[in-house]
């Protein structure tokens, strides 16, 4: 012990004989002449501007030791630094000063590679590492980042994956990458787990609530954490819907066995009693009590969750028109494993609300308070009682009152009294608020103070708290957020805000100051840009406005962060600053990049229901049929192709209805404009959606796209196209003019603009689009021909539940330069017409059953195949007299005219729509008539009237929607209703026709009345 303690007085001798000979050391040199300072390593982590202005030290002047002293510190307070030390040597007659640094490190890129089987993805990995860009870098953290990493893999089966770490120091910049190298191993599977408790359920039961094993085939599925989470959610659920609410539910702990690969639960589960709550008085349904009662979401019971139900209940049915009602609540004895629970439910008489009064309110109107209110007065279709309840009442007065003080009156007082039997009527209710709105309040005066290095004189313009204006918190937090907006995007990341208020010279004035710390300045040392090993750097720059020198912009760089982001190559863009702490001027600006995988793969299943049917030389499906179509479809794509952000991707379809491959290039930001897109396609098309034909499109096209705000874009597209037809099942088109394929090259313009408020469930805003293409032979198109399709829609919010919708649509396409021996209606082939009818154009219609139909090649000729008459057989051809089939033709202009009415109809996931379609395909422009009947079988040019009714039903996907309607006045015409072909109708013998057999002579036939559609979005 003796030896110890000597040598340790011994020590401490030494180390301070020494500190007191560098001491003395030190004094000798102070006052000498400063001939240099050097500083080891000659290169140092902070830009020379920092360095200087934090250097006190100057060559040519006395050695001041406080100096040296200030210098440490502010070289330290840099944040830049691990270690300083100085060293002074004498010079001849002065002294050379030595700083002798090591430079700190700070984290740069941070990634994961290897063989990652997500769960976990790489963005979880990176996240669990939890190593921030630009803050100091420490060993020690990588090896918990390590452990933290290795936890998850193994909470989501993966226990025998193995993390190792490398790192990358750049010495110029001082950032190090972080690379997790990830072998990801088997996953494991579940297997029976360990059950323990007094669980009250069979063991079966809790393992088929876990969702561990997959349904039917049961076999185990593999170990995720989302499914070991989801697993012990369905056993609580189960246990609820038991009504056991108590139930707790452990999950001890996951045992891997490595011989088997299989993961073992062990849980420890504690049923408790069940709980029955009941409402004695009023019935509620148990949906409805699960909604209400929070005990059924807690999963436990107390007597804050019961009193909350109450609460809950008694606003529920005075909302429903029992003002007076009141819930309580009372324990019954807990006896033979049940404990339950009453609600006493005093409902009293019912109300309708009526009337919504003011008093004492003059400086707002009464539309602009009661806008913001939930009390609604009864409609006669909707809410019949009204909507009120003394927790709406509360908040209105609460609602009421912030908009007071928002405007000034600081002082405003608001309450409400209820007026039952309103107007001496029993059953109806009257509220009036009650307002003492006393002084407005005003600026005065508005200082600034602190603004030493800024002037605000412009901005000073912009705020909303200017002399003469209502005094109120919410214009100050405005102002707050507009001057430390106008700071953070000028280099001051610091910036802080601050205000005091004094009285004005005037009664119900105010004097108010905003006190400004601007903080230090911070500037562009460089930008630093990592994780780019695919993605050419001159893609990223481009996006990079933040220039050396420049004060550096908080705001600027989010923006450009959100630009990266939009060019849909990287997972995630991080941005930062490196030493943000540190009191250095001149920061590193770091954008980390996480580039996305480069390919992605979507299966699709889809099915369509409706009145359609494929291409059929069945006479008696003239009219379509009532059917299901299958969709499946398959997408592949790669992004970020050759580096420079374009995309290639692959799009295939089939249905019996249609098939579909297309390949298409996309060139984002083409000639360099972040709102052009250049795209290249190539398509192969098979449509049998139309019973007259089957159509084939091989086409190539080039399409140019630019946006040019968020609601406005253009497109310019041509396309050279190679139409058939196949499968014509009308004799009379049975020629070589409709049947050769045609080339069509077509210079395409299509114009949108899209305000609506959310494409997928609009619920106010306007959408207009107008698409003009011209096919001629001057593109090397076999046809001439001009198309025009327009359409306007708009979305009008009435009151807080009502939205009318409007759709108008209409098209024209005006065949020139005719070829010789046709007319100008067949001059537009086939595939290129207009079809509709249908979920999205118009109700009234089966799929494409809108518009001119076959009516035999004779009918041009005046009294020919009248109604009843006998069909003459004949060889097809164009001066054959043969019989109408009745199959569509599609025409050359449309008219379509949509208004819905949409409203709240099961809580907020249903709504209901009633609408009216109108409207039809034409033969021509000039043959477009809104007259409502037709003048004969062979006349097609009016308008198809259909209300009805639809269902909406909201999902992450958009509304599934329901429409069933009701055509007033379908289309009439002739054809054929036997099960009769094409061929035999044209090989009618003479015999058969003067039998006047049924299969040779045309009569009357109908569209259907009714139509139903199913689908997904909204039809406009």
């Amino acid at each position: 012990m003796r030896v110890s303690l000597l040598s340790c007085f011994l020590l401490f001798l030494l180390v301070s004989l020494a500190a007191a000979e560098e001491t003395a050391r030190a004094q000798t040199f102070s006052g000498r002449i400063v001939t240099s300072v050097q500083y080891e390593p000659p290169e140092q982590p902070l830009a020379q501007e920092d360095l200087n202005a934090m250097q006190l030290v100057r060559v040519g002047q006395p050695l001041d030791l406080n100096q040296v002293a200030t210098t440490i510190d502010n070289l330290w307070g840099s944040g830049a630094y691990d270690n300083i030390e100085v060293d002074a040597e004498p010079s001849g007659n002065g002294v050379a000063i030595r700083f002798i640094t090591t430079a700190r490190w700070f984290v740069g890129h941070v990634g994961a590679e290897g063989n990652i089987d997500d769960p976990p993805s790489r963005s979880v990995i990176m996240a669990d590492a939890l190593l921030t860009l630009g803050t100091p870098f420490n060993k020690d953290e990588l090896i918990e980042a390590k452990q933290r990493i290795e936890r998850e893999l193994r909470d989501n089966g993966l226990y025998e994956a193995q993390v190792g770490i490398a790192t990358i120091r750049d010495p110029t910049t001082h950032q190090v990458t972080v690379r997790f190298e990830v072998q990801a191993g088997k996953r494991a599977r579940y297997e029976t787990p360990r059950i323990t408790g007094d669980t009250k359920l069979p063991n079966s039961v809790i393992i088929k609530a876990t969702g561990w094993r997959w349904p039917l085939i049961h076999w185990w599925r593999q170990v995720t954490e989302s499914l070991t989470d989801k697993g012990i959610d369905g056993i609580q659920k189960r246990y609820a819907k038991a009504n056991r609410l108590t139930a707790s539910v452990n999950l001890k702990g996951i045992t891997y066995d490595p011989f088997t690969t299989r993961a073992r639960p062990e849980l420890e589960i504690t049923a408790g009693p069940k709980i029955s709550l009941r409402t004695l008085e009023a019935k509620v349904s148990q949906k409805k009590m699960r909604q209400f009662v929070p005990v059924f979401e807690v999963g436990s019971i107390d007597n804050d969750l019961l009193w909350q139900g109450a609460q809950n209940l008694r606003s529920y049915f005075q909302s429903k028109g029992y003002p007076d009602a009141d819930v309580t609540f009372r324990y019954e004895p807990q006896t033979n494993d049940q404990e339950i629970i009453n609600y006493y439910i005093a409902l009293g008489p019912r109300r309708k609300l009526v009337h919504i009064g003011f008093t004492g309110s003059t400086y707002f109107t009464r539309e602009t308070l009661t806008e913001r209110m939930f009390l609604r007065t009864a409609g006669k279709i909707l809410l019949r009682y009204g909507r009120y309840s003394e927790e709406f009442r509360k908040r209105d007065e609460e609602s009421i009152a912030n908009l007071y003080r928002a405007n000034g009156f600081r002082d405003v007082k608001v309450t409400s009294t209820v007026e039952t039997n309103y107007n001496g009527h029993p059953e109806d209710l009257g509220v009036t608020f009650h307002i003492e709105e006393g002084r407005q309040w005003r600026i005065a005066n508005l200082w600034i103070e602190g603004n030493h290095e800024l002037s605000l004189t412009d901005l000073k313009q912009q705020l909303m708290s200017l002399p003469g204006q209502p005094y109120s918190t919410v214009a100050i937090a405005s102002d707050r957020n507009r001057i430390l907006e106008y700071y953070y995007s000028r280099g001051y990341a610091k910036a802080s805000f601050s205000y005091t208020t004094t009285p004005g010279p005037a009664p119900a004035t105010i004097n108010l100051t905003y006190q400004i710390h601007e903080g230090p300045r911070d500037f562009i040392r460089q930008v630093i840009v990592s994780g780019l090993y695919r993605t050419r750097r001159s893609l990223v720059e481009k996006e990079l406005t933040l220039q050396q020198g420049r004060p550096v912009s908080l705001i600027e760089m989010n923006q450009i962060a959100e630009r990266l982001m939009d060019l849909g190559i990287f997972a995630n863009v991080n941005a930062g600053l490196q030493n943000p702490d540190g009191t250095s001027r001149y920061k590193y600006v770091l954008y980390d990049l996480d580039e996305a995988a480069r390919y992605s793969f979507h299966v699709g299943l889809g099915v369509q229901v409706g009145v359609f049917g494929t291409t059929t030389n069945n006479l008696s499906a003239a009219g379509g049929a009532k059917g299901v179509s299958p969709l499946v479809s398959f997408d592949v794509s790669r992004i970020n192709f050759r580096g420079a952000g374009e995309t290639v991707s692959l799009q295939s379809m089939y249905s019996t209805l249609e098939q579909r491959v297309s390949l298409n290039y996309v060139v984002p930001r083409f000639f360099g404009s972040p709102a052009t897109t250049l795209i290249l396609s190539g398509i192969y098309d098979t449509t049998q959606d139309v019973q007259t034909f089957s159509a084939r499109r091989e086409e190539a096209a080039v399409q140019t796209s630019r946006r040019f705000n968020r609601a406005s874009s253009l497109q310019l597209r041509f396309s050279y196209r190679r139409v058939s037809t196949s499968n014509v099942q009308i004799p009379s088109l049975l020629i070589p003019q409709f049947l050769q394929p045609v080339r069509i090259g077509m210079l395409s313009a299509d114009y949108i603009q899209d305000h609506r408020d959310n494409p997928a469930d609009a619920h106010h805003g306007f959408w207009n689009t107008l698409d003009a293409g011209l096919a001629g032979n001057f593109f090397g198109s076999q046809r001439s021909f001009l198309r025009v399709l327009g359409r306007n829609a708009t979305y009008t919010s009435l009151g807080h539940n009502l939205v009318l919708a409007r759709q108008t649509q209409i098209g024209e396409i005006l065949p020139f330069h005719i070829p010789a021996g046709l007319a100008t209606y067949d001059a537009v082939p086939l595939p290129e017409r207009f079809f509709g009818g249908g979920g999205v154009s118009m109700r009234g219609f089966g799929d494409n059953q809108a518009g001119p139909r076959d009516i035999g090649t004779a009918s041009e000729l005046p009294g020919s195949v009248p109604p009843g008459s006998d069909c003459a057989p004949a060889t097809p051809g164009p001066n054959h007299n043969i019989c109408p089939t009745g199959f569509p033709i599609g025409g050359n202009a449309l008219f379509f005219n949509n208004v819905e009415l949409r409203f709240p109809l099961l809580g907020t996931s249903v709504t209901g729509v009633l609408f009216e379609d109108m409207g039809n395909i034409y033969t021509s422009f000039n043959d477009i008539s809104f007259r409502y009947h037709q003048k004969s079988l062979q006349d097609f040019n009016y308008a198809v009237q259909a209300p009805g009714f639809g269902i909406r039903y909201k999902t992450p996907l958009g509304p599934l929607r329901v429409d069933l309607s009701y055509a007033l006045n379908p289309t009439r015409f002739l054809g054929f209703n036997v099960n009769e072909t094409i061929q035999q109708l044209i090989t009618c013998s003479p015999a058969a026709i003067a039998a006047h057999s049924p299969n040779c002579t045309p009569t009357p036939q109908q569209l259907g009345h009714f139509q139903f559609f199913f689908s997904i979005g909204q039809a406009f």
